[in-house]
């Protein structure tokens, strides 16, 4: 025969550790990275912003240093400029609400952080190696036009200096292009995957 006291000391206990269950804290974590999606993205819009408005003033500011020598290739504007603009502006947009997500503790955060965080790693290795395609091919128009003053220009500054500026450029393409998405990759597609552990609760948002 089964004790209707044991019976209440189960159910109790059961309820009681429900009760922990809804009542513990939510994660701390959503807020904080949130708070920094929401500022990295914020800076790469600006960024996205400035490169895409210099695009079209950029031939009519060298025009004047040419003097009759025709525009360099790498740098003219070309449809594949304004694709990776437009692409990189876009998916930065979902960084951006990923990040609100995130702050608010919504699930949907993960999900828009990774639609921006997998192909930006592609994308940012691809765009440095068409920006070093770039340069070698100014390079090479200024040795065929060194009288002009944008190649004079250029060659004020020696090769050091464009070496400095390849560097900084890679630095920036691995730690910002490729590090930075692999954190979120790796948090958000491996480690932090299921809705209570962002929400701190398996039924309402927290």
């Amino acid at each position: 025969m089964h004790d209707d006291t044991d019976t209440i000391n189960e159910t109790t206990e059961f309820d009681h550790h429900d009760d922990y269950l809804h009542s513990s804290p939510a994660p701390a974590w959503p807020k904080w990275i949130g708070g920094l999606t929401i500022a990295y993205a914020a800076l790469m819009l600006t960024c996205a912003g400035l490169g895409t408005a210099m695009l079209p003033l950029q031939e009519r500011m060298v025009e004047p240093l040419l003097e009759g020598a025709p525009m360099p290739e790498g740098m003219k504007a070309t449809g594949m400029d304004w694709a990776l603009m437009g692409t990189g502006l876009v998916l930065t947009l979902f960084l951006l609400f990923g990040g609100i997500f995130c702050v608010t503790r919504n699930p949907l955060a993960r999900i828009l952080v990774l639609i921006w965080a997998v192909p930006s790693i592609p994308m940012a290795i691809y765009n440095y190696v068409r920006q070093m395609e770039k340069q070698d091919s100014i390079r090479a128009w200024a040795e065929q036009y060194p009288s002009s003053p944008l190649a004079q220009q250029m060659n004020a500054g020696g090769q050091a200096g464009q070496q400095i500026g390849e560097i900084i450029g890679l630095a920036f393409t691995i730690v910002l292009g490729v590090l930075v998405p692999a954190f979120y990759i790796l948090w958000f597609g491996f480690i932090k995957t299921k809705r209570e552990q962002m929400t701190g609760s398996s039924e309402t948002f927290a």
